[in-house]
């Protein structure tokens, strides 16, 4: 008796595709089965790794103009520059008003005429005039004295032939006595004048004439300084200040007070980074490391710089947590941009570790157990497990210190 499914195969086509299916499993035994893929794997190869550090900051200039009032007291502000405007030096900024010092400046150049005139008189006329009246008067003195004294002489000869009486020689010693003193008067009045009046007399005149020469450059010059212009170029600035009992920046018409910054100019052609990195990625930052700073507001802007110097001491930064310590980072820009403008936020990414030889491999290919790294590494068609020492990594690949070589198949986790 015939089994069923034999019978059932021997009924026209299900007997050919019977024999078919067992000839294919004969010849091919293992048809029908799919193998495993093979694990995908990746070899440690040598090239250069760059780790960069970033952190927010702040791009500020080195160097920043305070604009203020040079006028003592205070002065009305009659024209000011626009905020924002792109200046160059000694373009005017603002102006102050110079009534006031124009109507001073009218006095003080008549005191100074007088005491010119005054000066001047003297060296040139009173001086001159006294020590000439001097001179003519000690002249006649000394005249008089020779006149006296040979009128004397000639009555002593007279009075041996008794010629003349000895009260008339005494009357003539008298007069010749009286001659000799008028002549030292004078003598003396002459050199005091030359010696201590008249230098005297002129640098009272001179002095005066400096004081008036000195209060006339400096109301001059505060009539110069009522024109208020850049010292460096730069983008001009307003800094909000007190006036009156409002805080805001100045206006036209507003009274500003000697000394009192209300404009300000940084010099943009000299720009640093400000940072703060926190104290456990000190060891990460170093003096001398390439710096790329990007301005928040120009993404497509990348800026080269230098760290310049890290801070000596840990300090609290606010709005960050009071037991979090933080040291302050500076960059040098080494290059400038035109769209640049002081106080931009900025995200500055410091090269913290290159090696352009590093051992590398893909994040992928680490597997950790118990905080320790290890990789899986294909020999033929089997697996071994190995430890490996990591060293630093970027956000794809990681530095490998030891335990592997270049070429080896490292097997990496799908």
């Amino acid at each position: 008796m015939n089994r069923p499914d034999t019978q059932i195969a021997t009924n026209g086509p299900g007997r050919v595709a019977l024999f078919l299916g067992v000839l294919a499993v004969s010849l091919f035994p293992g048809c029908g089965q799919r193998e495993a893929p093979a694990p995908a794997t990746v070899t440690p190869t040598n090239g250069p790794l760059r780790v960069w550090a970033s952190y927010g900051g702040k791009l500020e200039s080195r160097r920043v103009h305070m604009i203020m009032s040079r006028l003592g007291g205070q002065a009305t502000l009659v024209e000011l520059a626009p905020e924002g405007l792109r200046v160059q030096q000694g373009a005017v900024l603002a102006r102050l008003d110079p009534t006031r010092i124009e109507r001073e400046i009218v006095k003080l150049e008549g005191s100074h005429a007088a005491a010119k005139s005054e000066f001047e008189s003297q060296q040139n006329a009173e001086w001159p005039l006294k020590l000439g009246e001097l001179d003519r008067q000690l002249a006649e003195a000394q005249a008089k004295e020779a006149e006296e004294r040979q009128f004397l002489d000639d009555s002593r000869a007279l009075l041996k032939d008794d010629l003349v009486t000895a009260q008339e020689i005494r009357q003539q010693e008298g007069k010749l006595a009286q001659a000799v003193a008028k002549t030292k008067q004078v003598q003396q009045q002459l050199k005091l004048s030359r010696d201590y009046l008249q230098p005297l007399g002129l640098e009272q005149a001179r002095a005066k004439l400096a004081a008036a020469e000195r209060e006339l450059s400096l109301a001059r010059q505060e009539l110069a300084a009522c024109t208020i212009t850049a010292p460096a170029a730069g983008v001009l600035g307003y800094l909000p200040t007190y006036i009156g009992n409002e805080f805001r920046v100045v206006r036209v018409g507003d009274s500003v007070f000697m000394n009192m910054p209300f404009m300000v100019i940084p010099d943009m052609s000299s720009l640093v980074v400000h940072c703060y990195v926190p104290e456990a990625e000190l060891g990460r930052i170093s003096a001398g490391a390439t710096a790329q700073v990007v301005p928040v507001a120009f993404h497509d802007l990348t800026l080269t710089g230098t760290v310049e110097s890290v801070g000596a001491t840990a300090q609290v930064v606010a709005e960050k947590p009071a037991w979090q310590k933080y040291f302050h980072v500076v960059s040098a820009l080494q290059a400038v941009d035109p769209r640049l403008r002081s106080g931009l936020s900025v995200t500055a990414h410091i090269l913290a570790y290159e090696n352009p030889r590093a051992l590398l491999l893909p994040r992928a290919a680490v597997r950790w157990q118990n905080g320790a790294a290890t990789v899986l590494v294909r020999r033929a068609a089997a697996t071994e497990p190995r430890a490996v020492k990591l060293g630093w990594a970027d956000d794809r690949q990681f530095e490998v210190l030891s335990g592997l070589q270049p070429g080896e198949q490292i097997v990496v986790d799908e």
